[in-house]
């Protein structure tokens, strides 16, 4: 626990004061919850989702209210004298909110049999590998690792350095060396025709992939020399085949976290409506998604678009249908029509994840769609970065059906063909090393 206050420390030391108190608090009305009966449970409850709502909506959202209220206020020729405050983000906020109202939720739902130490669930929620950017793993499996007494094992230690060993290459060499394309591509993207812009779209769908799911295989990694197993939060989503497939495999602890506590409530309050109330509770799901990312119109229409993605799945009773993927090397014809669909439609939504506001979104996609997307991209695309981010591409296509990519990768093999390999992404990440500016999801 004192190692993971430290950690959070390093990165924003002047909110530990607030991690505490919503932890002590959160905990305290947990085990009120739990002695509590009928309208005082409630009441219970009630206190604490309000306590960790309150604080994620001064921090992250208080400013869009007042803005979209000036604006409202402007539209009818009135003059707001409300002016934004100089507010600062915590880091991790979202994530460990989310960690202590699932908590509370279990409690209540009684998920949970037993409350854990004020330790115990101190360490849950500021656990330092998934403080910054999760993933955000539920209360009972993670509080059964801490009771469970763990042994050294050299082949799990193993298995964490080789997982912490590919993070690493996913976020320093492809995530990295594409924001050096993407970050000066977007700034200038009026100056671009719409092959360009595509293309950028493309990149930066894998640069988030490479740099999101790189710090959620570090983070895996580290728990497993600790001995402790957490949620896995990718399984290799950039080979989707729809658009529920796909939210299956990204940013897994948060879409099931969703799916628990918001979706299956709602999808069964709207059950009398049919196919149309299970829109509706997709739809106010993904919308959760989207503000859940920020306080901007553009993340909350990211979330809106891919709640309205679901629509034709779901009208053809086909949201629940699971894809069966061939095992061989080598995809079938209907899987690469599949994949290659998917990823040009999310490639193409992630136009709303990375631009500052509506506007730039409005006119980077009349940018895509315009008659200059056939032509030839007027920017400079290096090679390295192209063929590094093919041979990622490979080896996990390659791997797709493991926890992840390089897990067994050569183990039938001899040990010098096994350890080279691994020495060669060592190689990679020094050669292609470029000092990071952070996790993009650390904002969060």
């Amino acid at each position: 626990m004192l190692g993971s206050y430290i950690f959070y420390m390093t990165w924003s030391g002047e909110f530990l004061s607030l991690l505490l108190l919503s932890t002590l608090g959160t905990y305290f009305v947990g085990n009120k919850i739990k002695l509590s009966v009928g309208r005082r449970k409630v009441y219970w409850l009630r206190l604490g989702v309000f306590l960790i709502l309150i604080q994620l909506l001064y921090f992250k959202y208080f400013n869009f209210f007042i803005e979209n209220f000036n604006d409202f206020l402007k539209a009818f020729k009135f003059q707001s004298q409300i002016g934004l405050l100089n507010i600062f983000l915590p880091i991790g906020i979202s994530f460990y909110s989310f960690r202590m109202l699932g908590y509370l939720l279990d409690i209540n739902n009684n998920k949970l049999k037993e409350i854990p130490s004020l330790l115990d669930y101190s360490v849950f929620i500021a656990f330092f590998p998934c403080i910054i950017a999760g993933p955000i793993d539920k209360a009972s499996p993670f509080l059964n690792n801490l009771k469970t007494k763990r042994n050294f094992s050299s082949q799990q230690f193993s298995d964490g350095l080789k997982q912490i060993l590919w993070g690493l290459f996913k976020k320093l060499v492809i995530a990295e060396n594409i924001a050096t394309i993407t970050e000066p591509l977007f700034g200038t993207y009026q100056t671009l025709n719409g092959s360009a812009l595509f293309v950028g779209a493309i990149l930066y769908f894998i640069q988030l992939y490479s740099d999101f799911s790189g710090y959620s295989d570090m983070a895996i990694g580290i728990s497993k020399l600790l001995g402790i197993k957490i949620q896995t939060n990718f399984n290799y989503p950039l080979f989707a085949q729809n658009v529920a497939d796909y939210w299956r495999r990204w940013h897994i602890s948060l879409t099931s976290w969703l799916t628990e506590y918001v979706f299956t409530p709602l999808s069964i309050r709207f059950r009398d409506y049919d196919k149309y109330g299970l829109i509706m509770a997709i739809i106010i799901n993904f919308l959760v998604v989207g503000f859940w990312h920020g306080a901007e119109w553009h993340y909350i229409m990211h979330g809106l678009v891919s709640g309205l993605m679901f629509i034709p799945l779901i009208l053809k009773g086909k949201m629940n249908k699971k894809i069966k993927s061939s095992n061989s090397i080598l995809p079938t014809i209907s899987e690469v029509k599949n994949i290659l669909v998917t990823f040009v439609m999310f490639s193409l939504l992630m136009v709303l994840f990375f631009v500052k506001d509506m506007n730039m979104a409005i006119g980077y996609y009349k940018g895509i769609f315009s008659s200059s997307f056939f032509h030839l991209p007027n920017f400079k695309l290096q090679k390295e970065i192209g063929i590094l981010i093919l041979f990622m591409i490979i080896i996990e296509w390659i791997s797709r059906d493991k926890e992840y990519a390089i897990k067994e990768l050569f183990n039938q093999r001899s040990i010098i063909l096994r350890w080279g390999f691994y020495y060669i992404l060592v190689f990679l990440v020094f050669l292609f090393y470029i000092a990071p500016k952070g996790f993009i999801y650390a904002q969060f």
